[in-house]
């Protein structure tokens, strides 16, 4: 049995084909709950025309996506669990994959897939993305495992909450990293499970500075360091970055280049390079969006 939510608020031009690609997939055990943030576009209209094949739907205000997902995670009782935000989609048999996946391999805790990524303003850059399975494990908050295609055993939970209310951004990747460190089996799909929609909307695109606060907070708490590698990062090495990639002046440019790159150099002989290198990536991407 598996069971999904939908998160929802105000996304009523794409909700009705997000419940469609999860309803029309035809697994026989399926568990599916819309759980909606009190829309007032015509996003109730449409959950109410598929009312029949629903587990159960409501429709009020909550503090966000966070907990719309754990009030449906208490909803649910399937044995695999995920959440499908409300612009994006399942490919076609998506679910008998991954319930087969989870029967042939009786003792997988995580199954991750590949994704698509649509780009609603450039579908000729839409493309298929694998997860990034190399060095995962030291880095889950930052790995490339996608959302939509990561599918997992509810039993694994043994929180009171699925995701950490506290976080708005990154709570899927705080996710992964709890599973992690719960030593959890992960199989690898490189079949494309989902469609990730960019609308220009997408809170991974607008984020920007919230999401390194939250990729920050995640590090700490989960790796002990005596001087933590983001604060380093933040307070001395990003800054040079965006120096040299803002300032008019070539001089300055050039010093706080050959600054940053030194700084990098200590920073990878202090802390292990997975991590150094991966939130360099994180930081200097969301910081320059």
């Amino acid at each position: 049995k598996i069971s999904i939510i939908i998160p929802s608020f105000n996304q009523g031009q794409y909700i009705e084909e997000t419940i469609r690609s999860i309803l029309l997939q035809g697994y026989p055990r399926l568990e599916l709950h819309v759980i909606d943030g009190g829309s007032t576009d015509n996003t109730v209209e449409i959950i109410r025309k598929y009312e029949p094949w629903l587990s159960s739907w409501v429709s009020e205000k909550d503090s966000g996506q966070s907990e719309a997902i754990n009030k449906g995670f208490g909803r649910c009782s399937g044995e695999i669990f995920n959440w499908i935000c409300s612009d994006d989609l399942l490919t076609q048999g998506a679910l008998e994959m991954i319930a087969e996946t989870f029967l042939r391999i009786p003792e997988a805790d995580v199954v991750s897939g590949a994704c698509i990524f649509q780009y609603d303003n450039g579908p000729q850059e839409s493309e298929v993305k694998l997860v990034e399975r190399e060095n995962w494990l030291a880095v889950p908050y930052s790995a490339a495992i996608w959302q939509p295609s990561c599918f997992f055993r509810r039993s694994l939970i043994l929180r009171k909450q699925l995701v950490r209310e506290d976080l708005h951004y990154c709570m899927d990747r705080e996710l992964w990293t709890y599973l992690c460190e719960g030593n959890s089996r992960w199989e690898w799909c490189d079949h494309p499970l989902s469609i990730y929609r960019f609308t220009g909307e997408n809170k991974s695109v607008v984020g920007g500075q919230k999401i390194i606060d939250e990729l920050d907070r995640i590090y700490r708490e989960y790796v002990k360091e005596v001087v933590p590698l983001p604060f380093l990062l933040r307070k001395i090495w990003l800054p040079l970055v965006l120096t040299n990639a803002c300032n008019s002046s070539m001089l300055i440019r050039f010093a706080s280049l050959r600054a940053s790159r030194a700084v990098a150099l200590v920073l990878l002989a202090l802390y292990p390079t997975v991590r150094v290198r991966a939130l360099q990536r994180e930081f200097h991407g969301y910081s320059i969006n």
